[in-house]
């Protein structure tokens, strides 16, 4: 269980989310995984529009592990301790070629149990800063009626009406280009 907000932004977008987590006093952690290393910056130059999943890693709720899996680092991320100091972060997907935009969200777990079976509870700091994180994201994204066709197979051919979170930009490509979302 976790705390979770489903979105569509695009990269501009995404850039102004990120540079509210570090001036929220997180770090902006990603998986290189042609690499294979975990890399960590204080800065939005870490940001590229390739790359669609980022952790806004916050300092005093404790440190993340490293693990190698392989021959290549991955963050411990998921129910654990390293798990409750970040939330992550996704940007949405926009396929030309498919004409689709896929799902963002901001995701942080709830707690976890540890060796002994205790439930570590997440820090309301991390509450917190995801709290204000997911208002910066209906700021960004407003709640909009979007009439839109839908990945779903089941509703092929179909429009249908939905609340979704989107930026002006997502939606200009719904309305006006039929990108399925």
């Amino acid at each position: 269980m976790g705390k979770q907000i489903n979105y569509y932004i695009e990269y501009d977008s995404f850039v102004l989310l990120a540079q509210k987590a570090l001036d929220l006093g997180c770090k902006i952690i990603k998986e290189d995984l042609l690499k294979g290393v975990v890399i960590e910056s204080d800065s939005i130059d870490i940001l590229s529009e390739e790359c669609k999943v980022y952790y806004f890693y916050i300092p005093e709720a404790g440190e993340y592990k490293v693990e190698m899996i392989g021959n290549k680092e991955r963050i411990d991320y998921g129910y654990s301790a390293s798990g409750v100091t970040m939330i992550e972060a996704r940007m949405s997907t926009i396929l030309n070629d498919n004409k689709e935009i896929t799902r963002g969200r901001l995701y942080c777990i709830t707690d976890y149990y540890d060796e002994e079976r205790n439930l570590i509870k997440r820090l309301d700091l991390v509450t917190k800063i995801y709290n204000a994180l997911a208002r910066y994201v209906k700021k960004i994204a407003p709640y909009t009626d979007v009439e839109h066709y839908v990945l779903n197979p089941m509703y092929e051919g179909k429009k249908v009406l939905t609340k979704e979170y989107i930026t002006s930009e997502c939606l200009s490509y719904v309305e006006k280009d039929g990108f399925k979302i």
